[in-house]
């Protein structure tokens, strides 16, 4: 039956959402109707996730929260449900081509290498690792890779330790095989990464967005950037009881990048969705560029952000989170 909705309304979105519903209705209240899709492959069809770009677009996710008390990116719902969580989690770094990093253990990558007794004050990760940007590949994803969005975090983590500011950054892959599933995934990664790094006083999930008709640019010091943007949960959706510390924190991101670098920043973006940010009180998602940029405005972008960011952990003195 999922074979058959596909290949009658696949390409067009409002009916893609009403496909959603009236398949969850079916699987919810098991009418029979031959081999009744189950929920979990509905949620494949129909939700694709919050993909860069498109943050807006969770309606059919709202939709089924409501109707049948399952939320596909929190992993409690998914669990208490019975459905199963994603692929296995060993996957991740396994399938990773990774040709725009070195590889590395556990699929985490050390710029700079301060002094391995200090304790790591930046994580950065990617729940979307496949984005790139389209003058690099041709394409906007390189699915199984880590895509341009992973240089761009290299290039932050780079110049935070270049300031003494250790860093971690995580390259497991979230979005491959499965992409419904990638946040499912990549909350396991942000926990750890908090979990295991208690003086922890920024957690960074970056993408680039997506869905723009031209490329977005401004001169910093002579050189073309990418536009920054900040996604922030809003908490409406599902709990956060962190989103207004996340909130206050990437204002603060926002005001000192346009203070230095006027123009860079698109916005501070509040959202339904929750984006990890539940699990740490400085858990911010940034935008850097969209899919038209080019990998060294994206480059320009990092390296002003993470001198905000560095001001921010050395001048106001960040407390750990």
């Amino acid at each position: 039956m999922v074979d058959l909705f596909r290949r009658t309304i696949r390409g067009y979105a409002l009916s893609r959402y009403l496909s959603v519903a009236v398949l969850s209705f079916f699987c919810v209240i098991g009418w029979g109707i031959g081999e009744s899709p189950s929920l979990e492959q509905v949620l494949a069809f129909g939700l694709a996730g919050p993909e860069s770009g498109e943050f807006g677009s969770d309606l059919a996710g709202t939709f089924l929260v409501a109707l049948s008390g399952v939320d596909p990116w929190y992993p409690p719902d998914v669990l208490k449900k019975g459905l199963p969580r994603s692929a296995d989690w060993s996957n991740a770094v396994a399938v990773a081509a990774q040709p725009l990093e070195e590889p590395a253990e556990r699929g985490l990558s050390r710029e700079g290498m301060v002094e391995e007794d200090r304790p790591c004050e930046v994580a950065i990760y990617h729940t979307h690792n496949a984005e790139t940007y389209i003058p690099l590949h041709g394409k906007s994803k390189v699915e199984g890779e880590n895509g341009a969005v992973s240089a761009v975090g290299k290039e932050i983590a780079s110049c935070l330790e270049q300031e003494g500011i250790k860093v971690i950054h995580d390259l497991t892959i979230h979005d491959y095989p499965d992409f419904p599933t990638s946040y499912i995934k990549s909350e396991v990664t942000a926990r750890r990464l908090v979990s295991e790094n208690p003086e922890l006083k920024v957690l960074m999930d970056i993408h680039r967005d997506a869905g723009i008709p031209r490329k977005e640019t401004v001169f910093v010091n002579g050189e073309e950037s990418a536009r920054i943007m900040l996604v922030v949960s809003n908490g409406r959706r599902l709990p956060n009881p962190h989103w207004q510390e996340n909130y206050a924190f990437a204002q603060r991101i926002a005001n000192l990048l346009e203070e230095k670098y006027p123009g860079i920043v698109k916005g501070v973006r509040l959202k339904d969705g929750r984006y990890n940010q539940h699990v740490s009180p400085r858990a911010i998602l940034v935008e850097v560029g969209s899919d038209k940029n080019t990998l060294q405005e994206g480059l320009v972008a990092a390296r002003c952000l993470a001198s905000v960011l560095a001001e921010l952990i050395r001048d106001e003195g960040l407390s750990g989170g």
